[in-house]
């Protein structure tokens, strides 16, 4: 009986932790590389050989170790302790002190000068109700002690502004430059830059804003009086260069693009960004050292003459290119993806470039470049220095959820940085060996009815253009409940499981900058395995088998950005091919499914904010299976979705029915093995930020669909026009609403009429 029993207990627990043991091994594994990873890998995040520039408050904020008060030592106050601000706050103010030169501890109004400064510091942040409390500790017969205790209150929200001395801006123009009714402090702050921004594009160039009166509304809200003094309104009246001897003075022109004529006003920001131009011009000829200035003439009639004076000196050489921090990536990964070489002339663009190319590796948080002049004999050189500060390589998660009654227990390892090579080296052999910016990623899902398995490596860097990535995916369900090893009904075919194996072999190809080339080789295969009398998984019966492959052309210059081009061209060229599923058929035919699809779209700016698109689609398709419609195209409608169906074989035509609706459809019903698409739209952008976008459209859509190709008739399009109004918001995406005039019948004779679109979420 106790035996019994014991084999019960141990049923239980086994069904309860479904984790066989095999399964245990590839635990203890994990649990192994969880306690090395976490406590003895040494990251790779430390800074080496940064040069620290103690005038760059930003650098002194990321680099300054913990202030250790002790080291700010006086005559009478050996030691100040601050209570009720952030690090941050307090390595600021030791910071600024120390630069105002204040006097030391002796004087008989240091503590009031003390208490004047941090006042004054959390004021300019925008903390106008602060209370300090200062209290002198005797810690021994000789050394003191300062306790400054600060409770800075609320930031202050301003509700209401008042302007004097304003003449050119009114009132109200003044308050619609104004971002929100109620501003806090930072948009205050902005809020003014704004001010002055504008005044100077109009020619103020002597603005200020002379005076700011706060005053206290309530506990919440301050108001506030601007003070302006405006000065004369000056004119533009003529550019000219000086010092300019490698080019003159028409090319300069050119680069500086000024948008000013005689008699405009005197836009002093348009100017400083137009000589910006210049500067960058002659940092990408390679002249690193050259200086530019700017020399304002002020004429009668509030005219001004502007000079360019500029001191070219010599041309730079690149003499050394330096990796600084790089403890576990290889030098090779990262010279790789400069373009800055040494023996060629300075250009800030190429090293701005390589800085991009280096951040987008994603093994480094941060990347900076130092210019260093070289100690030798050599003249007009100098050596780069880029550093680089490691991110963590590996990353290792654990999660467990319930499916149903069935407990899952996920595990993912995520390696960057991974080198296959260092594997085969026992010098560099580790747990994990790093190095050459592969990428392994590794999924693992065990239940006691799901077990899936998922395995990826990624190498970028194949050749100098071109990476390669493998993926093994392997899943085991059971899907039925009837999984008791007591079951004995074994003629009931329900007592079975499913195992699905795919792999897939990519190539990528970046052939320029617009171009790319993608060729993939899939594999998949499903099958379902019976019980037979032994309780053992044997007898096979094959659901699904495929073999396929992809070429994929894709060709990209739209410009500023995907959301809303102004300019370029978008071109995907999609070949599919797949083999037949046996020997047998490939003796009859050469191919199971062949599609090929063309997808081109290109936008140009009219003027300002009006764009053109012009579109056109073209796809044909030949499906050995008859009874397979899920492979098949489908036209019309704009949110057809069919279960199995792949997107791209869907064609969305605004104005007509989606081919799953009982009436107004152009699809035949089993789909169609060729279509063809035209496409012509008229945007225009309303409003425009970083995080939201809206414009306005009226398009023209024809298209159709057939069913075979002695039905393929180019000219024979169903075709609508519509208007439209379109909203982007960032972490929503693409809000669309259409009114569209169908022009045409449909195959089930439904007249023209008009329809309404709306869409979340769509791809851009």
């Amino acid at each position: 009986m106790l035996n019994i029993y014991k084999k019960k207990i141990w049923n239980k627990l086994k069904f309860a932790f479904a984790i066989p043991r095999h399964y245990l091994i590839i635990l203890v594994f994990l649990f192994l590389f969880f306690l090395r990873f976490f406590f003895n890998e040494k990251l790779a995040c430390q800074e080496k050989n940064i040069i620290k520039d103690k005038k760059s408050n930003l650098e002194l904020k990321k680099k300054m170790d913990q202030i250790q008060f002790e080291k700010i030592k006086f005559e009478k106050i050996d030691q100040i302790q601050f209570e009720g601000i952030s690090k941050e706050e307090i390595n600021e103010i030791i910071y600024f002190w120390e630069l105002t030169n204040h006097p030391t501890t002796d004087s008989s109004d240091f503590l009031e000068s003390l208490k004047i400064f941090i006042k004054n510091y959390f004021n300019i942040k925008g903390y106008r109700e602060i209370l300090l409390y200062l209290k002198i500790k005797n810690q021994s017969q000789s050394k003191i002690k300062l306790i400054i205790s600060i409770n800075k209150g609320k930031l202050m929200t301003i509700k209401n502004i008042s302007f004097e001395g304003n003449n050119f801006f009114s009132e109200k123009q003044l308050n619609k430059m104004k971002p929100h009714y109620k501003m806090s402090y930072p948009s205050y702050e902005e809020y003014k830059k704004k001010i002055i921004m504008e005044y100077k594009k109009n020619g103020f160039k002597k603005f200020k804003i002379s005076s700011e009166e706060f005053k206290k509304i309530n506990s919440k809200y301050y108001s506030i009086n601007l003070k302006f003094i405006e000065g004369n309104k000056y004119k533009f009246s003529k550019l000219s260069f000086n010092g300019n001897k490698n080019f003159n003075d028409e090319i300069l022109k050119k680069k500086l693009a000024l948008n000013l004529k005689e008699g405009d006003f005197y836009n002093l920001i348009e100017i400083k960004n137009s000589i910006q131009r210049i500067v960058d011009f002659y940092l990408n000829k390679g002249y690193a050292f050259s200086k530019i200035s700017i020399f304002e003439s002020e004429k009668e009639d509030n005219l001004i003459d502007v000079i360019i004076i500029i001191e070219e000196n010599e041309k730079i050489t690149i003499n050394k290119v330096n990796i600084i921090g790089n403890n576990q990536v290889k030098d090779e990964i990262i010279f790789r993806e400069l373009t800055t070489i040494p023996g060629n002339f300075f250009s800030k663009k190429e090293i701005e470039k390589s800085i991009t190319n280096l951040k987008n590796l994603n093994l480094f948080y941060n990347v900076q470049m130092q210019m260093q002049i070289v100690p030798n004999y050599k003249k007009n050189t100098l050596d780069l220095n880029f550093v680089v500060y490691e991110n963590i390589n590996s990353e290792l998660k654990f999660k467990g959820n319930f499916q149903g009654k069935d407990l899952l227990g996920e595990i993912s390892l995520n390696i960057n940085n991974f080198s296959l090579l260092n594997c085969f080296h026992p010098k560099n052999l580790k747990i994990i060996p790093y190095g050459d910016n592969q990428k392994v990623l590794l999924d693992f899902t065990i239940g006691k009815k799901l077990k899936k398995y998922n395995v990826s490596f990624i190498h970028p860097n194949l050749t100098d253009s071109s990476s390669m990535k493998f993926n093994f995916f392997y899943k085991n369900e059971l899907p039925k409940e009837s999984h008791d090893l007591n079951f004995r009904n074994l003629e009931n075919n329900d007592n079975y499981k499913i195992n699905k194996f795919k792999s897939t072999i990519e190539l990528n190809k970046k052939i320029n900058e617009n171009n790319n080339l993608l060729f993939n080789i899939n594999y998949i295969n499903k099958n379902k395995i019976y019980k037979d009398k032994t309780l053992s998984f044997s007898e096979k019966s094959n659901l699904y088998k495929d073999c396929n492959s992809q070429l994929i052309f894709n060709h990209n210059s739209i410009s500023p950005d995907i959301i809303f081009p102004q300019k370029g061209g978008y071109v995907n060229i999609n070949s599919f091919l797949e083999l037949p599923k046996s020997l047998k058929k490939l003796k009859t035919n050469k191919f199971e499914y062949f599609k090929f699809q063309m997808k081109s779209f290109w936008y140009k700016k009219i003027f300002k904010k009006l764009i053109s698109k012009i579109g056109y689609e073209f796809g044909v398709l030949h499906n050995s299976n008859k009874n397979d419609d899920f492979k098949q195209f489908y036209m019309g409608g704009t949110s057809f979705q069919k279960e199995n169906l792949n997107k791209k074989n869907f064609i969305p035509l605004r104005g007509y029915y989606e081919p799953n609706k009982l009436y107004g459809v152009i699809s035949p019903k089993n789909g169609g093995s060729f279509y063809e698409k035209i496409l012509t739209e008229l945007r225009y952008l309303i409003f425009e930020k970083n995080y939201f976008k809206l414009w306005i459209l009226n398009f023209f859509e024809a298209g159709n669909i057939f069913d075979s190709y002695k039905n393929f008739n180019p000219f024979k399009l169903k075709r609508s026009i519509g208007t439209g109004i379109r909203c982007f918001i960032n972490n929503i995406g693409l809000l669309e609403f259409d009114l569209t005039y169908r022009l045409d019948k449909t195959l089930d004779n439904v007249k023209p009429n008009w329809k309404v679109n709306f869409a979340i979420g769509n791809e851009l």
